[in-house]
This record gives structure tokens, sequence and C-alpha cells, in this order.
């Protein structure tokens, strides 16, 4: 195990199921308004209309998307392995707070 795994491993809190008992904040609140059940279909029916839009219009660059995967397999892709690596230690940032 890596190092970072191995903090996240270690750092989670160990907790027995059967000891376990549900408090006030596991309960589940049930919304019972038609009105707030109505905006929701209004939202589901404006976004399957923004979905088929958005199908309709490829604003992807087929050409230059075949061009990189071809530089990938090939291994002539150029990586910035110092960029790469800050990024990965960002998305580990954000997902540990």
């Amino acid at each position: 195990m890596d190092k970072i795994t191995n903090n996240i491993v270690n750092n989670i809190p160990k907790k027995d199921v059967k000891d376990s008992k549900p408090s006030l904040d596991d309960k589940v609140n049930i919304v019972t308004s038609d009105k707030s059940m109505s905006s929701n279909v209004v939202d589901i029916k404006d976004t399957k209309k923004l979905v088929k839009e958005m199908a309709q219009s490829a604003p992807i660059d087929v050409d230059k998307v075949a061009k990189i995967k071809e530089a990938i397999s090939s291994g002539k892709y150029p990586l910035d392995l110092d960029k790469l690596s800050d990024a990965l230690m960002q998305a580990y940032r954000e997902m540990k707070s």
C-alpha cells in the first residue's frame, strides 16, 4: 500500500455495526408537498430538452481526439509530469476535505 492510501485507511474510524444505534441525525425528511413535486417535474422536462439539444450539436473536435489517441497509443504524447502530479494532489486534497 502506498503512503497516501495507508494514511487514508488508517485514519478511518472503526465502528462496530452491532453496537450502533440509529440517531436523530439518521432520520430522512420526506417532502409531501405537491408544489415541490410539480416544480421537479418542470425541471426534469427542461433537463430532457437541454440534453436533446446538446446531443444534436457535437462540440467535440473528433479529428483532434483521434490524433491525441494515436499519440498516446504510440507513446509520443507529451506529458508534463509536474502538472499531472499537481492536479492529482489537488484532487486528493479536495476529496480529503
